[in-house]
């Protein structure tokens, strides 16, 4: 059986083997693979690992054997699902890997904005300190407790995010598929959420539905003092509405751990605006987490080799 790893660079990194499949069949390890090096990989494999690398209808007329397709995330919009069930190859992904760090993350991003952590670290090893009273603050701080957070999408990660919140005090709304009459927490509209809430975080997959679910007329509704966090898809947020409304001081600040586009160009809309804070799409990448990415797709392969299917999605 030959497994083809097609970008494992992010998933394994330094500190996991790259041989961990070793003994469940023949394993080519690639660390990227663009569209163009599709075809250069080995024809025969009977089962592809993918994160961000297309497998789509130019990817399965070159894969000719290919019985199963790992995705190594929960998002599995990197592969035509339904053009692989027509061909009777299964699917499978990685549910709630990641749920503690994504939210840890999530909320870090929330604290490192509300805190000014970084730009007064960077003060005192500046020696400003040392040029100041004994307690200083280069811009304001905010409290969280009271402060009204709105979650979209209140999965696995958007209720562990709001339950990090409620500790530090904030008021819980969200916005869901429908009302899931969730105790001490209010389920809003879309609009009503956008207009009542202090911080905003997205946590919902991306689907013809939710596609630039934060459009102008979202960012239009928000309080001027507003925050938009999304930790979840690039794709969920119009880039170049989120800027212009930074820009104009529509909204006070976006704090993002992705983009619509990976890795972005020098030019993308949002790279370079101050109120923009950006890390790259490393809010999954704890060892634990990908650990556990490792772990399952391990037991899904185990399984797939019994004939059992697990945590399939086609």
């Amino acid at each position: 059986m030959k497994i083809v790893i097609l970008d494992g660079l992010a998933l394994f990194q330094q500190d996991i083997s790259r041989t961990s499949f070793s003994n469940l069949g023949e394993v080519d390890f690639y660390e990227k693979t663009t569209e163009a090096e599709i075809t250069s990989r080995d024809p025969h494999a009977t089962i592809l690992v993918t994160n961000k690398c297309l497998v789509n209808e130019k990817a399965l007329a070159h894969f000719t054997q290919l019985k199963l397709v790992l995705v190594a995330a929960t998002g599995y919009n990197s592969v035509d699902i339904q053009a692989c069930k027509a061909r009777g190859i299964q699917v499978s992904n990685v549910p709630a890997y990641g749920t503690y760090s994504v939210a840890q993350h999530t909320l870090a991003l929330l604290l490192a904005w509300s805190n000014r952590v970084e730009q007064h670290n960077q003060s005192v090893q500046a020696g400003e300190w040392s040029k100041n009273d004994w307690s200083y603050s280069l811009s304001p701080l905010t409290e969280l407790a009271d402060k009204k957070l709105g979650i979209i999408g209140m999965g696995n990660i958007g209720q562990c995010f709001a339950g990090m919140a409620e500790s530090l005090g904030m008021k819980i709304y969200y916005h869901h598929t429908r009302d899931l009459q969730l105790a001490s927490r209010t389920f809003l509209s879309k609009k009503e959420l956008a207009q009542t809430c202090d911080v905003i975080s997205l946590h919902c997959p991306l689907n013809p539905q939710t596609d630039q679910l934060i459009n102008a007329e979202f960012l239009s509704w928000m309080p001027k003092h507003a925050v938009l966090i999304n930790s979840s898809r690039g794709g969920l947020v119009d880039s170049k509405a989120l800027a212009q409304a930074l820009q104009e001081k529509q909204i006070a600040a976006a704090l993002l751990d992705v983009l619509d586009q990976e890795p972005p160009a020098s030019h993308h809309p949002l790279i370079g605006i101050p109120n923009a804070y950006i890390t790259p799409h490393n809010a999954w990448l704890s060892l634990e987490a990908r650990t556990r990415i490792i772990q399952s797709l391990t037991t899904t392969l185990v399984g797939f080799l019994a004939g059992k299917a697990i945590n399939q999605v086609n």
